[in-house]
């Protein structure tokens, strides 16, 4: 019995990989849309001495999305900042047994940081509690990005921790 391309069994790899892609590119799309707010928001002020009031709060809150957002991403292409003074004059074996320590505490303090967020987001909203600006947005839509980060970076650290075996010796 042949399966279907429907029915193939769910690759959780290539499920992570695609949720961490989908986050960057709005990250990065975030990024592009600061940009043009920002610039926008110098034109109407300087030229018509007409300034936008909420470029300088959406942008705000940007800059918390866009980080958050593409975290997962960065951690998997090793985008993050790393010292390996040390780790690099260990033997190989030493140093893949590290890594996989150090990224299952990542991940660790990761999905501490995502379970306290998702518990601030719900909190919020069950409040109802909104942000005391211009635009008056409900606090929790800017907190969700805290938890959805943190857990797609907590997740990335534990698949970093699972692949991080003993590979063979370079040769010198």
């Amino acid at each position: 019995m042949t399966r279907s391309p429907s029915a193939r069994p769910l690759d959780l790899n290539r499920l992570l990989d695609r949720i961490e892609d989908g986050l960057a590119v709005i990250a990065a799309g975030l990024l592009l849309c600061a940009v043009v707010m920002v610039s926008l928001e110098v034109v109407a002020r300087y030229f018509f001495n007409s300034p936008l009031s909420w470029t300088f709060e959406v942008t705000e809150y940007f800059l918390l999305f866009i980080p958050c957002l593409g975290m997962g991403w960065l951690a998997r292409h090793d985008g993050h900042v790393s010292i390996d003074i040390v780790t690099g004059r260990l033997p190989e074996p030493l140093r893949s047994q590290l890594a996989k320590v150090v990224s299952l505490c990542v991940s660790a303090a990761c999905l501490f940081v995502a379970v306290w967020g998702a518990i601030a987001t719900w909190e919020s909203y069950s409040k109802g509690a909104r942000i005391e600006a211009i635009l008056q947005t409900p606090q929790f839509l800017i907190y969700s990005a805290i938890p959805l980060g943190f857990f797609v970076c907590a997740l990335e650290y534990a698949r970093k921790a699972l692949r991080a075996a003993p590979r063979e010796a370079e040769p010198t």
